[in-house]
């Protein structure tokens, strides 16, 4: 099923598509759009409420596909390619400069995308902005990075500016992300939870072993949980190291995501912070070990 994100810009491509194709095969066109024919057929449906204001019936889109051959009519105010406006090739050409600071990425591929765009933009895009992050430690970059590639555990010291207080850890890195601060996200074991640290708090840091689990620990593996969002909590898709996500239409659940989870102590407080957003879950264990916490 698509989401409504996904069909609108399938729909917006389809009419240009269709009124520079008349008479184009039903078949064809679905799989031209990575679809089925009656996916294709639902959209070619909604055109008949598309349209101008006014909502009369020559401000709607007329469409027909009988005899497997589709013509449209009525669409000549969107029957050309969408472009960009000047905001939007802005907001692209910042996150290809903040994509090209990653590590691992095709940097030259980026910077390549980056000025193409600005070429098509134009005059519209004359304010230059830095969007670099702020210098990390090389070292501790360059270490991090290799934790995370090699799967190792780390010790820092990290400074909690809200306590002022400097606190020792063990941490699992498992990703980099650039922002004002380069930040790390990874497994902490003396939270038991995943946190992100800003690497500017790290004061030191060294290689080491990745502590023994509890008893507690040893007895559950890592695990995949399934859980729904409502639209009020979608954001958490983007916060969380998704394996997958789902955007739906309707019901109560706009996004469904796949979580790798470490503990079910930390999944049973999870559900406890953000139970009015969580519209289903699958695993029975943390929602009975959430429901002892309220006891």
């Amino acid at each position: 099923m698509s989401s409504a994100r996904e069909r609108l810009t399938r729909l917006l491509s389809l009419v240009p598509y269709l009124d520079a194709h008349p008479g184009a095969d039903l078949e064809e066109t679905a799989a031209y759009f990575g679809i089925d024919s009656d996916t294709l057929i639902d959209d070619l449906q909604l055109l008949f409420v598309t349209g101008r204001p006014g909502h009369m019936p020559d401000d709607l889109i007329d469409a027909s596909w009988e005899g497997g051959q589709i013509f449209i009519s009525n669409a000549e105010e969107v029957s050309v390619p969408v472009r960009l406006s000047a905001e939007e090739a802005g907001v692209l050409v910042l996150a290809l400069d903040m994509l090209s600071s990653l590590p691992g990425l095709d940097s030259e591929a980026v910077a390549t995308a980056a000025s193409k765009l600005r070429v098509a933009a134009g005059e519209n895009l004359r304010t230059a902005v830095d969007v670099s992050p702020i210098d990390a430690d090389e070292e501790l970059l360059t270490a991090l990075r290799q934790a995370v590639e090699e799967g190792t555990a780390m010790s820092i010291d990290y400074y909690v500016g809200s306590r002022d207080e400097l606190t020792t850890r063990t941490i699992a890195p498992t990703r980099l992300v650039p922002g004002a601060d380069w930040y790390v996200d990874a497994w902490c074991y003396s939270a038991g939870a995943p946190r992100r640290f800003a690497l500017g708090r790290i004061r030191s840091w060294e290689p080491a072993a990745h502590p023994p689990m509890s008893v507690s620990e040893s007895t559950t593996s890592s695990y995949e949980v399934t859980l729904g969002l409502g639209a009020a909590g979608a954001w958490l898709a983007d916060e969380l190291d998704v394996t997958n996500r789902e955007y739906l239409d309707g019901g109560d659940t706009s996004v469904r995501i796949r979580l790798l989870v470490h503990s079910v102590d930390w999944l049973s407080r999870f559900l406890l912070c953000h139970a009015d957003v969580i519209t289903e879950i699958d695993d029975t264990e943390a929602v009975a070990a959430a429901l002892r916490r309220l006891g």
